[in-house]
């Protein structure tokens, strides 16, 4: 396998790895600092945490707090008790909204004594799993978690059942599980698809289509409010203009080979309501290929005001997602649990929505 096949992170734990069996680094050695990784990789620092949180994980590195990582004794662990390091799942991590969340729970962590050792699903439940399995056997002190195809059964539902019985304070982001009362922060997704169909309507537009994500949390969410909006003002929805995705699905819709499907199941419709930003800029260039403008030809809101929102990119009216303060509220809720009481926060910040030029007024 050449390091073209393999993810970023996966190329510096091998490097470190290697380094380490040629007595580069020899066992007690400091190993570069994040900065000085990330420079020579030209890679994020969010990366470089991730590839050091796994060879600790493995034993192979020790995490020593205000010195550094250093290149761990052979079946050395640290204390399984306290290991002032708490568990971060997310979907993604180099880029969109996530940079800002992990930023966030970093920075309260740090402030608290804590690290972080961070794990990435791409949204697949198998990957939840061994993420959850490498963290519980190598010893965290609690996990802040963004949950893999939130609307879906819990394919991990043995392992958040494990980690409750031993106690370990858990929080979700971004969505929960049904049937646990652990201490989530969510965005109301509800109130959310209701504003941004509401701006549509208040427009004149009277056939709205969507484009949502089946399998997670907010899609079903946001879906619900703009049938709100919908009910409200005495509007239908008309169904073959609401389109749905899943995980593995998505670059299929945007590829080229569905422009003729998508047009025709939006003929009908003078306006979209998308997922998230990443679904609207991807919307927008398959609509241009096509020779259809935006507002123009079809009116566009999204969710998430992310960089692909601003003026300068797509210029789209959208709610914004408050990443860094969701990190920091979770970070902040895990420190109060470990600490001070572990008794379950649920938090829902309201929406704002940023409008900017993707609507036309009809």
């Amino acid at each position: 396998m050449n390091n073209n096949e393999l993810s970023k992170h996966a190329v510096l734990s091998l490097w470190i790895k290697e380094n380490i069996a040629d007595n580069t680094f020899k066992i007690g050695d400091k190993i570069p600092s994040e900065n000085e990784l990330a420079s020579r990789f030209m890679i994020s620092r969010q990366t470089v945490r991730q590839a050091i949180g796994t060879l600790v994980a493995e034993g192979i590195l020790i995490r020593e707090h205000g010195r550094g990582t250093y290149v761990n004794f052979p079946g050395k662990k640290e204390p399984a008790d306290k290991t002032k390091r708490i568990g971060v799942i997310t979907t993604y991590l180099d880029d969109y909204v996530f940079p800002s969340i992990i930023h966030g729970i970093e920075e309260v962590l740090t402030d608290g004594g804590y690290t972080m050792s961070l794990g990435i699903t791409h949204n697949k439940p198998s990957d939840e799993e061994n993420c959850l399995i490498q963290m519980m056997q190598s010893g965290v002190d609690a996990f802040i978690v963004e949950g893999t195809k939130s609307a879906l059964p819990n394919f991990n539902k043995r392992l958040y059942e494990q980690i409750k019985e031993k106690n370990i304070p858990t929080v979700f982001i971004n969505g929960y599980y049904t049937g646990y009362n652990d201490s989530y922060i969510i965005l109301d997704d509800v109130k959310a698809g209701e504003m941004v169909a509401d701006v549509l309507i208040q427009n004149g537009h009277k056939y709205i289509g969507g484009f949502y994500k089946s399998d997670d949390f907010q899609g079903i969410r946001r879906y619900e409010g703009l049938l709100k909006a919908l009910k409200k003002n005495n509007l239908t929805i008309n169904d073959t203009s609401i389109i749905w995705y899943t995980t593995e699905d998505y670059k299929y819709y945007f590829e080229g080979t569905m422009d003729h499907i998508i047009l025709n199941r939006l003929s009908e419709v003078t306006s979209v309501v998308c997922y998230n930003d990443l679904v609207a800029a991807s919307l927008i260039r398959l609509l241009k290929r096509n020779g259809k403008n935006v507002p123009e030809d079809i009116s566009v809101v999204s969710f998430d005001d992310s960089f692909l929102s601003k003026q300068m990119v797509f210029n789209l009216t959208s709610i914004v997602y408050p990443a860094k303060k969701v990190g920091k509220k979770a970070a902040q809720i895990i420190l109060q649990q470990l600490n001070v009481s572990k008794k379950p926060e649920h938090v829902v910040f309201e929406p704002i929505l940023k409008i900017r030029d993707s609507v036309k007024k009809l």
